[in-house]
């Protein structure tokens, strides 16, 4: 991470009035970078918000985003006043993912080729790794967000994103050929490599859902290949993962002599339940990949969807473990593989870059007008006047970098 600026400068904004946010995020900018200087000349602007309100944080990465191209980190203002070592720390590891750095990245004896015994994650054996979510917004009510995320590197350490608007309500990807061959390209750009492998992580898939996800996603995934090349057809394995069900792992407990506890302890991360729980139609596996500070582990379920790698069973256990390292805001494991929290934090990011401002929404305003006697007729004459809100592509200054973290 290269910090050009070790004193920049400080502003301070009003933002109460109407356009207020991006004016104030506009003259910071074009503080930071120097009097008639591009807004790619910033390298990041610290935003410290006065509250956690959904309102101006939204319209804030909705400019940074999609107007100004800037990169942002907000930071609410009791927590700098709190100065929590521990907060400071990952606001520390995102600012440093933002700006090109990583904390780690997968070695080639953890990667799929390395535990496969061949020379690991190189020119011969190139994996992509991609992971999919689908985020249901609140603000819109009027549509959902897919986000797809594909790694960039032969590491499994960089990552890109796409975000399209969704069907409202639809868990299915649709047009998800188009975005697969845009993570292929992503990554030969990147790589000079055509991947051998595609690795397809999912999440937010329910039994009901399990056929349709391998009749249309398994199937797209093949068709974004045959649009780059018809004779192209990498090795697809496909792995769902599950965190809402209530399955929980504890410690056998322990006697000790003549006096028995009865406590139990959480399961040591990497902890794998492989049988007896599992499902008996679909290949699956329960990781606990972390140990939390407090409460009971709970661990993630994975149904191997599709594998035409035929990876062992510990060899695609042990990649999915390891991959659970490489989120690069927290110092230990994670509980899933980082490219699912990327997807999900993208999706999440991706409701933001609306073509109008996130702060008019109709949906603040009901919100704000619920308790008045003409707050219905405020709510249609919003509805009316402000045309539907659609998606919009994100900044080209920041849409190579990891800006959703």
């Amino acid at each position: 991470m290269d910090v050009r600026n070790t004193q920049p400068p400080v502003t301070y904004a009003m933002i109460s009035r109407a356009g207020g946010i991006e004016q104030a995020l506009a003259e910071a900018v074009a503080s930071a970078a120097g009097a008639g200087a591009s807004s790619s000349s910033a390298q990041l602007v610290v935003c410290v918000l006065p509250s956690r309100s959904v309102r101006i944080y939204g319209e804030l990465k909705r400019v940074a985003l999609t107007v100004l191209g800037v990169q942002t980190q907000c930071v609410v203002a009791e927590h700098v006043r709190a100065h929590s070592p521990r907060l400071m720390a990952m606001v520390a590891l995102k600012i440093n993912v933002k700006l090109g750095g990583a904390t780690a990245e997968l070695a080639k004896r953890d990667g799929p080729d390395g535990l496969n015994g061949s020379d690991g994650l190189g020119d011969d054996g190139a994996t992509l790794v991609i992971a999919a979510d689908v985020c249901h917004t609140t603000e819109t009510q009027r549509m959902s967000v897919a986000a797809v995320v594909g790694s960039v590197d032969t590491q499994a350490r960089r990552f890109q994103g796409i975000v399209v608007q969704h069907p409202v309500r639809m868990e299915l990807l649709e047009n998800f050929d188009v975005l697969v061959r845009q993570c292929v390209r992503l990554f030969y750009r990147a790589t000079g490599l055509k991947p051998r492998r595609i690795l397809y992580y999912r999440d937010g898939v329910s039994d009901s859902q399990l056929r349709a996800v391998k009749d249309l996603e398994v199937r797209a995934i093949y068709r974004g290949c045959r649009l780059i090349d018809p004779d192209y057809r990498p090795a697809v394995t496909v792995v769902l993962a599950r965190k809402r069900h209530s399955t929980r792992f504890v410690a056998e407990a322990k006697n000790d002599g003549a006096v028995k506890t009865t406590e139990f302890a959480n399961c040591l991360a990497g902890t794998v339940v492989s049988h007896t729980v599992c499902s008996p139609v679909v290949s699956s596996f329960y990781l606990a990949a972390h140990q939390p500070d407090l409460g009971v582990t709970r661990p993630t379920c994975y149904l191997v969807l599709h594998d035409d790698s035929a990876f062992a069973p510990h060899v695609l256990r042990a990649l999915t473990y390891n991959l659970c390292y490489t989120y690069p805001i927290v110092c230990r494991s994670a509980t899933m593989p980082a490219c699912l929290y990327y997807a999900h934090r993208l999706s999440g990011k991706g409701r933001l870059q609306l073509s109008s401002r996130f702060d008019e929404l109709s949906y603040f305003h009901t919100k704000t007008q619920s308790s008045t006697a003409t707050s219905k007729s405020s709510k249609s004459r919003n509805s009316s006047s402000l045309p539907p809100p659609h998606l919009v592509p994100v900044h080209k200054n920041i849409q190579d970098s990891m800006y959703f973290m």
